[in-house]
């Protein structure tokens, strides 16, 4: 049996631990504990994932359970053995099962504490949200949301024990992907962000928190950025054409300068924020597109393996050329994108799009 409580990204940091509300899932495959588990801190809520009825359940004020416990066992109906101690507490349960709905009609119809069948074949994360948010007084009240785009579960533990006590609603995402979908299916009052995200086109060297820094841009949200790669053109890059509110670097962090960070950025107003204007955004669109006009065409396939994560070496056997030639290419490319790193060619590369093939 697993407590998910015990993992600090796991705990619910949308209210104050008085205040939190304590969710029960129950489903003997894994994956299902993770999935309802982050949906349910996400919420607010502090999560005990099980695979097995537990001893107690008077602490709950929520639960989720499938219906079979035990797939070896023909007939188990361990879950909703659960379901029926958990209505004489007048606790709300959701069944998640795999079972046909056929199957569970009469069961269901008869435990007045099931707030509603769903199927795992057909299940939507934003109809288990929406029926939950529904329910009177089983959510506090949240603080401002804030997203967390980190793929280290080192570093978001950190944000979590740092803002959790604050009232802040958190809300993690580990990729540029995974943060898009939080950013349109939710307000937000800020966004911290790393640029180093999980990416599969560039995996060593990649830049998709700058993906994310322009979808927040133009949400007006005020953003803070926290990374390893502070080098100049990143920085410069973060606060002229996506206007972030702060850029932190991980070698110098500091919990307390970074609590009161955010607590400065959360007042920004949409009126306050100061957007890059649209003239001044085309024209570095315009100088980026100069720049890359520049370049050879040779030069153009060194780029696309630099934004592909390749050393020097592997782009020698990937073109057929000598290490020295690759060098000498790098070199021209850096003076032409006026760039001093291969970090900084990648980031020009990605802000035009260019570079992914060739």
């Amino acid at each position: 049996m697993t407590d998910q409580h015990s993992d600090p990204i796991l705990q619910s940091s949308a209210t104050r631990k008085n205040q939190t509300p304590h969710a029960l899932v129950i489903d003997d495959e894994r994956h299902w504990q993770t999935i309802v588990g982050e949906i349910l801190t996400d919420l607010g809520f502090k999560v005990t994932a099980l695979s097995a009825p537990p001893a107690e359940v008077s602490a709950y004020q929520l639960a989720i359970l499938d219906v079979s416990l035990d797939p070896t066992e023909t007939g188990n109906r361990a879950g909703l053995s659960v379901c029926d101690r958990l209505a004489e507490l007048g606790t709300p349960c959701v069944i998640l099962s795999g079972l046909p709905e056929a199957d569970l009609a009469d069961e269901m119809a008869q435990r007045p504490n099931v707030l509603q069948w769903m199927s795992k074949e057909s299940f939507r994360r934003e109809a288990l949200i929406d029926l939950i948010r529904r329910q009177p007084g089983l959510l506090q009240p949240e603080g401002p949301h804030i997203i967390i785009v980190e793929d280290d579960t080192q570093w978001r533990a950190i944000y979590v024990d740092i803002l959790e006590d604050a009232g802040y609603a958190l809300h993690t995402a580990a990729s540029y992907a995974e943060a898009r979908g939080w950013l349109q299916r939710m307000e937000f009052a800020l966004a911290i962000v790393d640029l180093h995200l999980i990416s599969s086109a560039a995996p060593q060297d990649n830049r998709d928190g700058f993906w994310l820094l322009r979808a927040a841009h133009q949400r007006g949200l005020p953003t803070i950025v926290v990374s390893a790669l502070g080098v100049p053109e990143d920085v410069d890059r973060a606060y002229d054409e996506f206007g972030v509110f702060a850029f932190v670097e991980k070698e110098g962090f500091d919990r307390r300068t970074f609590r009161n960070l955010v607590a400065e950025a959360i007042q920004v107003q949409p009126s306050d924020f100061k957007a890059v204007p649209p003239a001044a955004l085309a024209a570095i669109e315009q100088r980026t597109e100069r720049q890359l006009a520049d370049l050879t065409e040779r030069e153009r396939d060194v780029l696309a393996l630099l934004v592909e994560g390749c050393t020097n070496r592997i782009i020698a056997e990937r073109l057929g050329v000598s290490s020295n030639t690759v060098k000498k290419h790098v070199d021209h490319i850096f003076q032409k994108l006026e760039v001093s790193s291969r970090a900084g060619a990648v980031a020009v590369a990605l802000r035009a799009g260019a570079g992914t093939s060739h």
